[in-house]
């Protein structure tokens, strides 16, 4: 016959794994619970956090206007611009009616988070003309530091890869080592060469906000 306290020992034992089991469990769903929190902080952090760090940067904006611009897998995708801004593709546009030099015209783009603009496609150009004045000439983000026809985009888009919309004849003068877009009566727009410390119009880019 198996004695009591033989019987009580087994109980013992049986409980005591029991209880490790338990154990066990909790802490894998603990560890489980965590490592989906982390996933989901991670998750959020790379999904939103561009976005939230755009809306801050333009907090000074009363407005935000936004287009859907289709849906995602989930949910409609919104494309902003601040109100007062011009959109176009994956950007938005600011025609600026302060006359400036072309390093002033950058920095007054940069403190609204944005350059001055870089033109990628013809049908990008086609768009900003038809939003500038005739009568006026507006800097670019193109130009050419050394005077040695070594141009370059404020962006650092490749020059020599990206399409090029000079006037006929241009750039012809070294000393002017910044790029304007102007209208010239049988020409049309194009790019001229202009020196940088001459006051211009300028045209303001930045990337939408998308939501």
């Amino acid at each position: 016959m198996v004695q009591e306290g033989e019987l009580q020992g087994r109980g013992k034992a049986m409980w005591g794994s029991q209880v490790r089991l338990w154990f066990v469990a909790v802490a894998c769903i603990a560890l489980l619970s965590a490592c989906f929190i982390i996933s989901c902080v991670v998750t959020y952090h790379f999904t939103y956090g561009k976005t939230s760090n755009r809306l801050s940067e333009l907090h000074t904006y009363s407005s935000l206007t936004c287009f859907s611009e289709g849906t995602s897998m989930t949910e409609k995708v919104w494309g902003c611009c601040p109100g007062t801004w011009k959109s176009f593709g994956s950007s938005c546009y600011l025609i600026s009616t302060e006359l400036n030099f072309w390093k002033k015209s950058e920095q007054n783009c940069v403190g609204m988070g944005a350059h001055l603009v870089v033109i990628n496609t013809e049908t990008e150009q086609n768009f900003i003309v038809q939003q500038l004045n005739k009568n006026f000439s507006y800097f670019l983000g193109l130009s050419d530091p050394q005077g040695n026809n070594n141009w370059q985009w404020i962006d650092q888009t490749s020059y020599t890869e990206n399409v090029r919309f000079w006037h006929e004849n241009e750039p012809n003068f070294s000393a002017e080592e910044c790029a304007t877009i102007v209208f010239w009566n049988h020409r049309g727009w194009g790019w001229n060469d202009v020196f940088c410390d001459s006051k211009r119009h300028s045209i303001c880019e930045m990337k939408k906000i998308y939501l």
